[in-house]
């Protein structure tokens, strides 16, 4: 018997992990944190693969490509950082940015690696290559999140939440926060939005088609990162606790505790079978969602 669904607690990172992402397959995960390391990890065992001096400073966003091939990483140190899984070698890194990069989104296709940054502008590489496709300024401050839908709509968040063409045209604004969006993350089906207020402990759906908002779920606890099951049809969300959501009623379904501290990531593993939580704690933790 699992007590309270935990499987296993990854050690490793010597300071607070901010990011992590489950590869395509879902054989590994990756996890990253302000030990300026990139961690390789194998599921469900848990087993560290590798362990990568990535960057100069926090290493605050990783995601995988859709096929698993490549990986990128955005740090604290202005840079992007696209590696080969097989082997953990640098791929391409690119310093376009003029302050903190703190969010990733591959494109549908891979092709594309978009970046959120501190200085106000999402830049467009090309993956693996890592050459600047393109330069959005969003004129909304700190971008501090970022998701791209399979049709190519770009969400972003910092003090407002802004809906994007794959040009970076804007489609749709919303800056009603008190504390700005902290994380976005499309359905599957890229038919849904959804979008976390930190420390407002508000998360809201939004019906993409129509670009507008179509419900609202308060918790009780700050909401610092979300994501979709790999069926579009639960929501999990990281605070102090991870929680697992009904995006249509807002009935929090199953909440997980464990972490010492704030969870800065969570992530689903693509057979739906496997939450994992990154915290300021120094742990990774591994759930039977």
């Amino acid at each position: 018997m699992l007590e309270n669904g935990l499987i296993k607690t990854l050690t490793g990172h010597q300071d607070g992990v901010l990011a992590l992402a489950f590869s395509p397959c879902g054989k590994f995960l990756a996890t990253a944190g302000e030990d300026n390391t990139i961690r390789l990890w194998s599921i469900p065992d848990g087993i560290e693969i590798q362990a990568i001096a990535a960057h100069e400073g926090d290493v605050r966003a990783i995601a995988f490509d859709q096929d698993g091939d490549v990986f990128a990483s955005g740090s604290w140190d202005k840079s992007v950082k696209i590696w080969r899984t097989s082997d953990c070698s640098t791929l391409a890194a690119a310093s376009k940015h003029g302050a903190a990069v703190n969010c990733l989104a591959f494109s549908a296709d891979g092709k594309l690696l978009y970046s959120g940054s501190d200085d106000g502008t999402i830049k467009v590489f090309s993956s693996p290559k890592g050459w600047l496709e393109n330069t959005i300024s969003l004129q909304i401050g700190d971008i501090k999140a970022l998701a791209v839908s399979p049709g190519g709509m770009l969400a972003a968040g910092g003090v407002e939440l802004q809906f994007l063409d794959p040009s970076g045209k804007l489609l749709k604004d919303n800056d009603s926060y008190v504390y700005g969006v902290r994380a976005v993350a499309f359905s599957p089906d890229g038919k849904l939005l959804a979008a976390a207020t930190g420390m407002e402990k508000r998360m809201e759906i939004w019906d993409v088609e129509k670009l507008e908002e179509a419900g609202s779920i308060k918790d009780s606890d700050w909401l610092n990162c979300l994501t979709f099951t790999p069926d579009g049809k639960q929501l999990v969300t990281g605070g102090m606790a991870v929680k697992v959501w009904d995006p249509v009623s807002g009935a929090c379904l199953k909440t997980f505790e464990g972490h010492a501290d704030e969870i800065y990531g969570v992530d689903v593993s693509p057979d739906g079978k496997f939450i994992a939580s990154a915290s300021n704690d120094k742990t990774v933790k591994i759930w039977e969602l």
